[in-house]
């Protein structure tokens, strides 16, 4: 029991690099996912087998990102305690206010029509799509996790591994009836908000399972660590899911069943690719610091692709320049995001990861140190 405790501790000071690995992997996902949907709207809403492949996998990235979030959010409670008002502060500066802001960046490069504005949409519209999520078409998750930020106080307080696993299992249900049929609660104001896809009740076992998983997290990485290759191969194994079901089934989207169950195996088998790349750091350390800025790439890749659209849309357009598509939408992304960090309040506009300097200490996957807030 000791042991569990002190192992605990101890996962609680580290930054989690192969959190931050999986991170840039869901990052990657995601844009993805966005590039080929350009693709899918330019070629009268088709898709050919390569784009519908590289669109359907990818939709594993957002529920990974729920999934960490459940993580990072739980390990800080669980292992350091929980301080309402730091949490506040802390999730109103990193993702509230960059919600707000790049809400009325995109609703301005869409030509909205605001409230106060000529001919204006009335006040009610403007706040339902804004709430909604509907900005821009990626800006609904940032209301998934805002959501799960205002139950997340209450939550905490049942943290104990007990509690977590049956909360758990309580969302999944939760999660999967949802799924299969949204409640009709007879209110159309509270079916708009419960049926869109911006529900948290879309989302909340991923962020419970990624909860749960603090508490086994020191034996779950030691045990990825020893078995690095058979996690890749269970995590193509879970690709290989996907793609059968798209093509027995037809398209689907993020939010679909399967990835209630595929989904936390997925996320742990990923964690393996951490591992494997043990002696390419020059590789691995790149995709490091793509994790601490995907935050700020999940915002700022649609404007990119907007822009790449109005300019060289044969990039998009084509199957054969969707690399050359996609790879310009990171890098670019990557540039804006650092240069808008550099700004004054530039930490309000977007969010970027890292870590605390610390005295270096030798553990499993080479040099940690410890998480930031």
């Amino acid at each position: 029991m000791k042991e569990s405790i002190s192992s605990q501790n101890k996962a609680s000071k580290k930054y989690f690099y192969e959190l931050n690995f999986v991170r840039a992997i869901a990052c990657l996902l995601v844009v993805m996912v966005h590039v080929t949907a350009r693709n899918y709207h330019l070629n009268d809403q088709t898709f050919n087998w390569a784009t519908m492949f590289l669109n359907q996998v990818s939709r594993l990235g957002t529920p990974l990102f729920a999934i960490i979030s459940g993580f990072l959010l739980y390990n800080q409670a669980i292992n350091r305690g929980f301080q309402i008002n730091r949490f506040v502060s802390s999730r109103f500066t990193k993702v509230v206010i960059p919600f707000v802001v790049w809400s009325f960046v995109y609703m301005m490069i869409n030509s909205y029509r605001f409230p106060w504005s000529e001919n204006g949409h009335e006040l009610g519209d403007f706040l339902t799509y804004f709430f909604l999520g509907d900005g821009y078409y990626h800006l609904y998750f940032m209301m998934v996790v805002v959501q799960f930020y205002i139950l997340y106080p209450f939550l905490q307080l049942l943290k104990s591994k007990k509690w977590m696993i049956g909360l758990t299992i309580m969302a999944f249900f939760i999660n999967y009836f949802h799924m299969k049929g949204p409640l009709d609660t007879g209110n159309e104001v509270v079916n708009l908000f419960t049926h869109d896809r911006s529900s948290l009740f879309y989302w909340i076992f991923f962020f419970m399972i990624g909860g749960l998983l603090v508490h086994y997290w020191a034996y779950i990485v030691k045990w990825v660590e020893a078995n690095a290759k058979f996690c890749l191969l269970i995590a193509l194994m879970m690709v290989g899911v996907g793609v059968y079901e798209y093509q027995q089934f037809g398209f689907y989207s993020s939010t679909r069943v399967t990835n209630l169950i595929i989904m936390p195996i997925f996320f742990v088998a990923l964690t393996g690719g951490y591992f494997l790349m043990g002696n390419l750091e020059k590789i691995r350390k790149p995709i490091i610091e793509l994790g601490n800025l995907s935050m700020g790439i999940y915002l700022v890749h649609p404007i990119v692709l907007y822009f790449i659209q109005q300019h060289a849309a044969f990039l998009l357009e084509r199957t054969r320049w969707i690399p050359v598509a996609f790879i310009l939408t990171v890098l670019i992304s990557i540039l804006i995001v650092k240069l808008i960090y550099k700004l004054p309040m530039g930490q309000n506009i977007v969010t970027v990861a890292g870590k605390k300097k610390a005295k270096k200490a030798k553990v499993r996957g080479g040099q940690q140190n410890e998480v930031t807030a």
